[in-house]
């Protein structure tokens, strides 16, 4: 199984702390449409013939997209992929766009998943991040949403907004809790170079992030996830009754996925490439049959850092027997001493073969899983 992900780069504005490939314009949807079709025609093969069992459109903002243009993406997916009949095909989508005509013509077509951009019920916060949307519109859309059949959803919350307050994102995990919604996605606002926040901060007007709030919030959050029986499977990711984000997974635990449009990434096993992140050049690249990709192919000494990185973030951990079938002894033995100081300092723990992150370690995560990586000897 492998998973298929379609970039549609296109907003309405910008969010201040978002660095994903996007624009503040629909200029050239038609032409990016067109694109994307001949791209995967381009990109048939690159997953030989795997089964998809997650599509995902994400971007910018695939709720930009009118009913004949996710139509003929969808004829194209089909006619060129197989695809399981079970497959998760999640849409990302703001509140905003969210109206009943267009809750209606998604229930009509594949889609059988959203993902919505909430990011807090607090309308200070809303325009302080530069959403469009405000908390009703987002409760509603929600509400809406189900009475459109959507039973499968996720929303995503930021915490660690400067101006937030310990009540306001408790009374967001509330709202979220009293939605009944069956996944929840929430990220610590962080400092991304080249983005508004960024220019903000440098210019004086908004106050970095603390790493003492944003740590104290995500105690909150594990605290309220244990309290109400909320699955931690991925350091920001949750769900109930294991409704886990079946692409998201595939991506931490290191299964193959395509992906399609300008700054997609795609994964073979032994290689990752990356499409150019300009609009323009993609298109013309792409009308002359040509993917405009960058390519790595990943060493040894890649694969264990990926293997490390990507298994500490889940609740399923690294599982030790499958590192000594895929690498040296050596390494292995590097491996059980570095385990041995986490395990002693409440940061890690062992589960049977598998070592995971405790509590302790969670916000942590990127540093302890660096002190395990290995450099390629020049």
């Amino acid at each position: 199984m492998a998973g298929l992900y379609i970039h549609i780069p296109f907003c309405k504005r910008k969010c201040h702390y978002c660095n994903f490939y996007s624009l503040a314009s629909v200029k050239f949807k038609p032409e990016l449409v067109g694109a994307l079709l001949q791209e995967m025609e381009l990109q048939k093969n690159y997953l030989q013939g795997e089964v998809l069992d997650s599509i995902y459109f994400g971007g910018g903002t695939p709720s930009l997209l009118n009913a004949k243009e996710l139509d003929i993406i969808f004829d194209k997916i089909y006619a060129v992929f197989p695809v399981d009949e079970k497959a998760e095909i999640t849409f990302e989508a703001n509140p905003d766009d969210l109206s009943s005509s267009y809750l209606q013509m998604l229930s009509k077509s594949a889609v059988n998943r959203l993902s919505i951009g909430v990011q807090s019920f607090n309308d200070e916060e809303l325009t302080y991040l530069n959403r469009l949307h405000t908390a009703e519109e987002a409760i509603n859309a929600l509400k809406k949403a189900k009475d459109h059949g959507f039973s499968s959803m996720s929303l995503d919350l930021i915490y660690g907004i400067p101006i937030a307050t310990k009540e306001s994102w408790l009374k967001n995990l509330e709202q979220f809790k009293e939605l009944k919604i069956d996944h929840l996605s929430a990220y610590n606002l962080t400092r991304e170079e080249n983005t508004v926040y960024d220019l903000l901060i440098k210019k004086g007007k908004y106050a970095p992030p603390d790493d003492i709030q944003g740590e104290e919030h995500f105690k909150l959050l594990l605290a309220f996830a244990k309290e109400n029986g909320l699955d931690q499977y991925e350091i920001s990711n949750f769900a109930f009754d294991h409704k886990y984000a079946i692409h998201n997974t595939n991506y931490w635990r290191q299964k193959k996925y395509l992906g399609i449009g300008p700054s997609a990434h795609s994964f073979d096993l032994l290689s990752r490439s990356w499409n150019f992140s300009q609009l323009k050049p993609y298109i013309e690249s792409i009308n002359k049959n040509k993917v405009p990709a960058e390519k790595e192919f990943l060493s040894k000494t890649d694969q264990w850092n990926e293997t490390i990185m990507t298994g500490l973030r889940t609740k399923w951990g690294v599982n030790r027997l499958e590192l000594k079938q895929n690498f040296n002894h050596e390494w292995i033995a590097e491996f059980d001493q570095i385990t041995q100081k986490y395990i002693q300092n409440g940061q890690l723990l062992k589960s049977n073969e598998s070592y995971l992150l405790g509590e302790k370690g969670l916000f942590f995560a990127d540093g302890i899983a660096a002190d395990f990586f290995r450099i390629d000897k020049p």
